[in-house]
């Protein structure tokens, strides 16, 4: 989200106090609420377009608590002008915390919007990407890199209905049609299942001890040396009874299948 304005430090919005506002600060805050709209249509022109207006007026609100909370009294001349820097501090606080693209690809893409922008009233007409990269000074590698930095994102509703096609008949929202990467493929999870049940029953056809050992150490996170306490035995002859039981396991695994 693009934005030209920039705020000193000394005026970013603090966090709002904890004390309750004093009956003359409530005051100021009615009066001066107007403020905040009049400041959110000023900051219009450079905010992004899925900005939400209604969103940023709130968070305006807090810019504006907070110059009444630090206003000095004896200032009343200017409070306008500091109110309108503490709501626009406390906007652009947020526009940079909404911010999906780092800072410096923000400038980046800046330069290259502004490149572009110049080219095309050289030419009268739309520069290529090879005549954008040598204005630039780039190499091809350096200049894609660059353009996958500042491609901007689009967002989509999840319920926006899109065609099944010759396919099918009727619409499907995006968000059945979006796969979830989280989610394991049926087959691999079937696999997965049915890997667990077979390991589990060939688990219980292990010694009783060497069967614990395992299952403490590798379904309880148990060290070695924790087991050992358990069974009243050396860290040494744990290690063992571990040996045995894994090398029994792959026996028993191996006859299994």
């Amino acid at each position: 989200m693009e934005n030209s304005i920039t705020q000193p430090d000394s005026i970013l919005p603090t966090p709002p106090a904890t004390s309750p506002l004093t009956e003359s600060q409530c005051k100021l805050v009615e009066k001066h609420y107007p403020q905040i709209r009049t400041v959110v249509m000023q900051m219009r022109h450079c905010l992004p377009a899925c900005a939400d207006l209604d969103e940023l007026q709130s968070v305006g609100l807090t810019g504006l608590i907070a110059a009444v909370r630090r206003f000095d009294p004896s200032q009343t001349k200017t409070f306008d002008a500091y109110a309108a820097m503490r709501i626009r501090g406390a906007i652009l606080d947020e526009l940079r915390r909404l911010d999906w693209m780092p800072r410096s690809a923000r400038q980046s893409a800046r330069k290259l919007r502004k490149t572009v922008d110049g080219l095309e009233q050289t030419l009268g007409r739309m520069p290529t990407s090879e005549e954008t990269r040598e204005q630039l000074g780039l190499n091809r590698f350096d200049f894609d890199k660059l353009q996958l930095r500042t491609q901007p994102v689009r967002f989509l509703p999840l319920d926006k209905p899109v065609e099944r096609g010759n396919s099918g008949t009727g619409a499907l929202d995006l968000h059945e049609c979006i796969a979830d990467e989280t989610t394991p493929l049926t087959p691999v999870r079937m696999e997965n299942e049915e890997m667990l049940l077979a390991l589990s029953s060939t688990l219980k056809m292990l010694p009783e001890r060497p069967r614990q050992v395992i299952v403490l150490y590798y379904f309880h996170g148990r060290r070695l040396a924790e087991i050992a306490e358990v069974f009243k035995v050396t860290e040494a002859r744990v290690c063992q009874i571990h040996s045995q039981a894994l090398q029994l396991l792959r026996q028993r695994w191996t006859d299994r299948n």
